[in-house]
């Protein structure tokens, strides 16, 4: 039997790294821009309604139109004018394009495509109530930024406390939570309902149409009528991929933890900020797969390490180590032994009272009163003639 000395890699310091902070930045300060346009948004809409004579609906569509040219003053906080809820409205808006790079760039693990599809579909709503009179100054203005902002500030502040706290989660605090995952029921349809009344509003403004010259009007006609089109099929779907996700969250914040690692387990690859240990398979996989191939070809093991997108990668690396391990029988052991002989050194064995945790390796190589045997099952069953397969998942076949 052989020994093989541990070299077991330091898992990441819990503290956050530079894009954690970033992330920090940006979601504090996108929280706080959202919660500006409620803070003046919010006073404005009611003095508009409390100082009107006309009957309340009407008072309430008049207030709803005036909400997009509110400012401090209209609010009741002195006499300043800047800086205006439009001007908030049209930069903080425009900064959730930042997102889309976010997800690019794998800063944060949301869908390209999906973030993109969401952020454009309120860019393209923005840039009709910035450009249209008519839409500025319709009672869905503010049905649809006051959506927008109250979405926007418990979003963003969950954001900031799930990077702080290292969980989503279960680190997040329970009402932070409650209402990331439940306000999208009532907002997510009055947004949309505030979006619709903005591009028809728009289709119908002479200022707007025209913003492409004469003649070409029916460009912009139809680019605004586009989107109620597109969102007529699209709206329900997700309103309850939305309702999902939150099945999925409550289940995952409510479910029983864990039973304590024991035994043979995966190294811990990271800490997060709350103490909790991740055992991610993915730096482990990519070393032990590095380490075996090195025993032959060195720049393909560099190769392995440099991998960035492991999950979609890693096929092209296991061929290329088969390919290497094909050369000679020779090659093919220094493979098999140079990557067993890194896994023994990398995985962990914690002992039966948690206290003592060693390298696999390590392990194996200590006295222990546990005697190993091994069992055999064999069945006694004829073979069946139709030789398939059948696995039973969540009641089905």
């Amino acid at each position: 039997h052989t020994t093989y000395i541990a070299t077991m890699a330091a898992p990441k310091s819990p503290s956050l790294g530079p894009k954690d902070l970033y992330l920090i930045v940006y979601n504090g300060l996108c929280c706080i821009g959202w919660a500006y346009v409620l803070f003046i948004g919010i006073p404005s809409f009611f003095s508009a309604v409390l100082s009107s004579d006309e009957p309340l609906i009407d008072a309430l569509k008049a207030a709803g139109s005036s909400v997009y040219f509110a400012t401090p003053a209209t609010a009741g906080f002195g006499d300043e004018v800047t800086p205006s809820l439009a001007t908030v409205l049209f930069y903080v808006q425009s900064a959730a394009l930042l997102e889309i790079v976010h997800a690019g760039l794998g800063l944060v693990r949301s869908p390209v495509f999906v973030t993109a599809m969401q952020v454009g579909s309120r860019i393209v709503a923005l840039h009709m109530i910035t450009t249209s009179p008519n839409a500025q100054t319709q009672w869905g203005a503010a049905l649809m930024i006051f959506s927008w902002a109250l979405v926007e500030v418990p979003r963003y502040l969950f954001y900031v406390t799930a990077i702080v706290t290292g969980d989503a989660t279960k680190g997040t605090p329970y009402p932070l939570f409650w209402l990331r995952y439940s306000l999208f029921a009532v907002l997510y349809p009055t947004g949309i309902s505030g979006e619709l009344s903005v591009f028809i509003s728009s289709s119908k403004c002479d200022t707007f149409l025209s913003l492409l010259g004469e003649g070409k009007q029916s460009v912009m006609y139809w680019y605004a009528m586009a989107f109620p089109i597109i969102y007529a099929p699209g709206a329900l779907p997700m309103i309850l991929n939305m309702a999902g996700n939150r099945k999925k969250a409550f289940k995952k914040r409510f479910a029983r933890p864990a039973p304590p690692p024991r035994g043979l387990v995966w190294p811990v690859t990271e800490v997060k900020a709350n103490g909790e240990e991740v055992r991610s398979s993915t730096p482990t996989a990519k070393e032990i797969l590095a380490a075996a191939i090195e025993a032959v070809n060195p720049e393909l093991a560099d190769k392995v390490r440099k991998e960035k997108k492991w999950r979609f990668g890693y096929v092209k690396h296991l061929v290329n180590m088969v390919e290497a391990q094909c050369k000679s029988p020779e090659d093919a052991l220094k493979v098999a032994n140079a990557g067993i002989n890194k896994a023994y050194m990398m995985f962990q064995f914690i002992s039966k009272d948690g206290k003592t945790t060693t390298s696999f390796a390590e392990a194996m190589s200590r006295k222990n009163d546990t005697k190993f045997s091994t069992g055999f099952v064999k069945g006694e069953l004829a073979p069946p003639k139709d030789k398939k397969c059948e696995v039973q998942y969540k009641g089905k076949t």
